[in-house]
């Protein structure tokens, strides 16, 4: 059987389908660092990378973003504007669009960020134009109205929080709350 598949497909790989391998370049740098991975060290970050590359999730930062991300934590609540190169750089990194950018910032700093997703969104602007998906090349327009919508979407936040609406819990709160309305992801309301 084996022979027959490589025969099959010798007009695609020529005589050998290792020459595919060539092209592959999913997750490169993740994918070099798993194929060396020895069992015996498995441990739980390695095991969440093997998982994110399944995804197609990993998020490549460089360390000097990863070191700026920990000052989010001095921004007061409705300064959120001030995390604004921070964000632009996060949605240039591969694997990370606007709700991820918004989940690192908000477990960061919960009084200043929340988490943008579907139902949230939905909840806080109901009728409007989902959020902008991440396009293959990143390019200004996305930056630019990423961020707007972003700081907009936290500027409604804070006019409906309240004590029983508190700011710091208001994505999941608002999530459940789309969740218990009986809609689902991709539905409008």
């Amino acid at each position: 059987m084996t022979n027959e598949v490589v025969k099959k497909y010798e007009h695609v790989w020529g005589g050998d389908p290792s020459n595919l391998l060539a092209g592959y370049v999913y997750q490169p740098e993740l994918t070099r660092k798993l194929d060396a991975l020895v069992p015996g060290a498995l441990n739980r970050e390695s095991f969440y990378e093997i998982i994110l590359w399944k995804l197609n999730r990993f998020p490549q930062i460089n360390d000097e973003l990863l070191n700026n991300l920990k000052g989010v934590s001095s921004i007061e609540p409705k300064a959120h504007r001030r995390a604004k190169s921070i964000l632009r750089e996060m949605l240039q990194c591969q694997g990370i669009a606007l709700p991820m950018a918004s989940t690192i910032l908000r477990f960061l700093n919960p009084n200043a960020f929340q988490i943008i997703d579907d139902r949230v969104y939905r909840i806080v602007h109901p009728g409007m134009p989902k959020y902008p998906a991440k396009p293959e090349k990143i390019n200004e327009h996305y930056l630019d109205n990423s961020e707007s919508i972003y700081f907009d979407y936290l500027d409604e936040l804070h006019n409906l929080a309240c004590e029983k609406l508190p700011f710091s819990s208001a994505d999941r709160i608002l999530y459940e709350l789309d969740i218990k309305l009986g809609n689902k992801i991709g539905y409008k309301t």
